[in-house]
């Protein structure tokens, strides 16, 4: 399905299906949309259109057109005051969880479950006030997200499935989340979205993410020593799907010698 683009998104070709079907020639695309905040409601609303996102308005389906309202605009509203993890972020997960998913041949609920997850993955966050212990900010992110669809008349199954695909975006070395992206390829495929943009990045525009991460969470060192170190923990747990590997091998061998360092899609 096409339609007309919102003025945020103008960089991008009119169906998700295009730019997939051109990987990695249209690659740039995605790298020409604004990170920054603000991303209205309907900004989110037409990115998450555009990936793939439909919500169903019969009942006894996952994800009620009501719910996905409620979500959408959930997501504009918190972490407004976030300087990383805000709507521009979530923007640029549901953007990737699109190609992805196009790319993995994903169709109906499958689809829409993983450009859900991408939405609501930081739904709670809560920026430099946020919690080290593991997994929190995700369960509370799913917490929030299962209360609107549950309340909205959806499938209170999904709880355990937002949860589960949540926990699988921490980056850490944690058994429990391994075991899960072992078993679970949307779980892959939704840890991928969360960093996998931000992996053919310019350098410049890279360094410029760090630093807002950086004042964000308040963190410690120089914006290049905090590059490298995200540089390191990305390389070491990774894209996680092997269809996430050869497209961004693809991008990278087409593009010229300064490309990117990575940075964390948190």
């Amino acid at each position: 399905m096409s339609f007309r683009p919102r003025h945020r998104f103008r960089h991008l070709p009119a169906s998700q299906c295009y730019l997939a079907g051109t990987w990695p020639r249209a690659v740039g695309s995605m790298q020409a949309i604004s990170f920054g905040a603000p991303c209205s409601r309907r900004d989110l609303e037409y990115i998450c259109r555009w990936a793939g996102l439909r919500g169903d308005g019969r009942p006894r389906r996952p994800v009620r057109a009501s719910a996905v309202r409620r979500l959408v605009s959930a997501a504009a509203r918190n972490a407004s005051g976030n300087i990383y993890h805000h709507a521009g972020h979530f923007a640029h997960v549901v953007m990737a969880a699109g190609v992805l998913a196009m790319r993995a041949g994903l169709r109906g609920e499958e689809r829409s479950l993983l450009v859900l997850a991408g939405l609501v993955h930081d739904l709670d966050h809560q920026g430099r006030r946020a919690s080290s212990v593991y997994c929190h900010q995700e369960r509370f992110s799913a917490r929030r997200a299962v209360r609107m669809i549950a309340g909205c008349g959806g499938d209170g199954r999904l709880a355990l499935r937002i949860h589960t695909l949540l926990r699988a975006t921490a980056l850490t070395n944690d058994v429990n989340r391994w075991i899960i992206l072992q078993s679970d390829r949307l779980a892959r495929l939704l840890t991928d979205a969360d960093i996998f943009a931000s992996m053919v990045y310019p350098r410049q525009r890279s360094m410029e993410m760090t630093r807002a991460l950086k004042l964000e969470q308040r963190l410690a060192g120089s914006v290049a020593a905090l590059n490298r170190h995200f540089s390191e923990l990305i390389g070491a747990n990774g894209l996680q799907s092997d269809l996430a590997q050869s497209m961004l091998q693809a991008a990278l061998e087409s593009r010229h010698p300064s490309r990117n360092t990575v940075t964390p899609g948190g």
